[in-house]
């Protein structure tokens, strides 16, 4: 019998042999398995809506996927993945999440979103009023939004950095209240930033196609951006930094992750880790460049956020996240981390994780010392394990989380077989220079 590994490695094997189309079906089916999943178990009332309009566009577009696999020419055409691909951006991310938005805006009864929407939609109320967006003395957690209510998660806490002000801005605007909603410019954002990231990219179609999957198209995306979305924008600029760390631009590259960092804390272990092979192959003055870039935007937004209030900064930031309040994170599931904190109780809260956290740091710095990632796909890879170890240990996280290590190991994968290609260009530049100044060819040309 094979070990779970090598099952693993067989299993990879056989999908990387499948064409890009039965790829794609694979992946949609066992999306519309996901969305049926979610219809019999999730207790959440806007999960389930989600997974209701998504599970027949997922399965349909899976089976068309796998009949079309059979023909060559749909193969071959370029337009044939992409129109589903479009098809699947309008049926699982649009329709879904406008019917959502406009159940809220007419007030419709029920829960429509995640609780972090109207606790970004209070942040950016509290600015655009010229106030600080993080309380003093927040005493509630965020609610599911069921209406575009100003009071609701009005004095709640607010576990993001300052970056994240911008999306809830808008709805402290005189607009349309469809376009209040946070969800609309978190969803827009990913949009944009992902369309930039791929474009920029020296990808193969295919490649750019299987990251837009799974950035925006698959549950991955889809479901979390028209339940809430917060976690989007940083995956999309996480994505971007590493393009323009393969195009060699580590200023921009830089950029780009000190905004995602700027945001939430999420983006911190790739956005500081990509410092160590940014980007591949240079020397560490350029590096240095894009360690600087990343720093010297981060720090002052850092600094002015956390100066203007610092009690309430540490409170917000630092104490809710961990659990150190009386009022906890509504964030949990049955994880190794949650059951330990509960199994040990509040006397021994803040033990446990310093427990967990010294566990957590050896595990990361032993794979570190067993993998020595030595360019950005490999420090993407052992990012995103290291994420998923951090992810069972947490005292206070989400299933939801599991799409920052689901997306970082596809662009581990897709950008290691970008490596293999450079490398394979580099030596054959290396050995046409060799024949050029051999003394043979000198001879010859002379």
């Amino acid at each position: 019998m094979l070990s779970s590994p090598q099952t693993g490695k067989k299993l990879w094997r056989i999908f990387a042999q499948l064409t890009p189309l039965e790829q794609d079906s694979l992946l949609y089916l066992a999306s519309a398995i996901f969305a049926i999943g979610q219809l019999l178990i999730s207790t959440h009332a806007d999960y389930r809506q989600w997974a209701a309009l998504a599970v027949i566009p997922y399965a349909l577009v899976g089976l068309i996927a796998l009949l079309l696999s059979r023909h060559k020419r749909a193969q071959e055409s370029r337009f044939t993945r992409r129109g589903l691909v479009v098809s699947l951006f309008l049926f699982c991310l649009v329709v879904p999440l406008s019917i959502s938005i406009a159940q809220r805006v007419n007030n419709v009864p029920g829960i429509h979103a995640q609780d972090e929407v109207a606790v970004i939609e209070r942040c950016g109320d509290r600015v655009v009023h010229n106030q600080n967006c993080y309380l003093n003395a927040p005493n509630t957690v965020g609610t599911g939004a069921q209406n575009l209510s100003k009071k609701t998660d009005a004095t709640a806490f607010v576990p993001y950095l300052p970056g994240m002000i911008i999306f809830g801005v808008p709805n402290g605007l005189t607009i349309p209240k469809a376009l209040r909603d946070a969800r609309v410019s978190l969803t827009l954002f990913t949009l944009v930033i992902t369309v930039v990231a791929l474009a920029l990219s020296r990808l193969s179609a295919d490649d750019r196609v299987r990251l837009f999957q799974f950035v925006l198209i698959l549950p991955t995306g889809a479901l979390p951006l028209v339940t809430g979305g917060d976690d989007l924008p940083i995956v999309a600029l996480l994505l971007l930094a590493l393009v323009l760390s393969y195009r060699r631009q580590p200023v921009l590259a830089g950029i780009a992750s000190a905004v995602a960092a700027a945001i939430k804390l999420t983006a911190w272990p790739l956005a500081f880790a990509l410092i160590f092979v940014q980007p591949p192959n240079t020397n560490r003055h350029v590096r240095f460049r894009y360690g600087g870039a990343l720093v010297a935007i981060l720090a002052p937004i850092i600094a002015i956020a956390s100066l203007i209030n610092p009690r309430a900064f540490f409170v917000n930031e630092i104490l809710f996240p961990l659990g150190l309040t009386k009022i906890k994170s509504p964030a949990e599931s049955p994880l190794i981390g949650q059951k330990l904190v509960g199994i040990f109780g509040s006397q021994l809260h803040a033990l446990v994780i310093l427990a967990l956290v010294l566990v957590g740091g050896e595990l990361a710095l032993l794979l570190y010392r067993r993998l020595r990632p030595g360019s950005p796909a490999a420090m993407t890879a052992y990012v995103a394990l290291v994420f998923f170890i951090a992810i069972m240990l947490a005292p206070a996280t989400r299933f939801g989380y599991l799409l920052y290590p689901a997306n970082m190991v596809v662009w581990a994968i897709i950008f290691h077989k970008f490596d293999l290609r450079l490398g394979a260009r580099s030596s054959q530049v290396e050995t046409l220079d060799a024949d050029l100044t051999s003394p043979g060819t000198q001879q010859n040309f002379g």
